[in-house]
């Protein structure tokens, strides 16, 4: 029996969340994007020479374990390297992406799928005595704890995932009760390596190579 869908699911009765939406979600997602991706000048170099990327495992990644990319951000990746991390020798490198099977929380229906499943697995850890995490401002080990669930357990293979990112602080509003927000973007999660068909280096201003 999975716990993926719980029991009502299991025994046939009902279709699961992730069933009900897969074939609407996944039907137009033979598409690329361009993502960009923060790391140092000397990963940057090994990657477009070929060498695979390394996968992020930490236990609170905002959607779970994978390859993280900026969509169509250069500048939001060299922030984050050079800003934000404050590596040494800072380097972004653009990347072809195929996104596939997409788990694109864009898609409504998605994000309402991913709630009952948040629900589901909850009630099944509060009934096994397990230790739930929390999320905090800036750590989501729930949350990333969910969508590696999700990702092991789901009926199809998830390829990539893809969600956008606003900061909840007010002081990042652009202006008062305004919806726009300093540093929103689109993170793109790949996890399967195959889906990343090119890369090359980035330069600061975004255009193609090193600085």
């Amino acid at each position: 029996r999975s716990s993926f869908v719980g029991s009502r699911y299991a025994e046939g009765l009902l279709k699961s969340p992730a069933q009900e939406s897969y074939g609407v979600s996944f039907h137009d997602y033979n598409r690329t994007i361009i993502g960009y991706h923060g790391t140092t000048a000397a990963i940057a170099e090994n990657l477009v020479d070929g060498a695979p990327f390394t996968a992020s495992s930490s236990d609170d990644d905002w959607f779970g374990s994978g390859v993280y990319f900026w969509e169509y951000a250069p500048k939001q990746a060299w922030w984050w390297a050079r800003d934000l991390k404050k590596k040494k020798k800072p380097a972004v490198v653009g990347a072809i992406i195929r996104l596939g099977h997409c788990l694109d929380l864009l898609d409504p229906e998605n994000v309402a799928m991913m709630k009952r499943f948040h629900d589901e697995s909850l009630a099944e850890w509060k009934a096994a005595g397990m230790r739930i995490p929390r999320n905090g401002n800036h750590h989501k080990k729930l949350d990333c704890m969910l969508f590696n669930r999700f990702y092991s357990q789901s009926p199809k293979p998830i390829e990539t995932a893809r969600a956008v990112y606003v900061p909840t602080a007010s002081v990042k509003r652009a202006w008062k009760r305004s919806w726009i927000y300093e540093e929103a973007h689109i993170q793109v999660c790949v996890r399967k390596a195959e889906n990343i068909l090119a890369v090359w280096q980035v330069r600061q201003d975004g255009r193609y190579g090193k600085d």
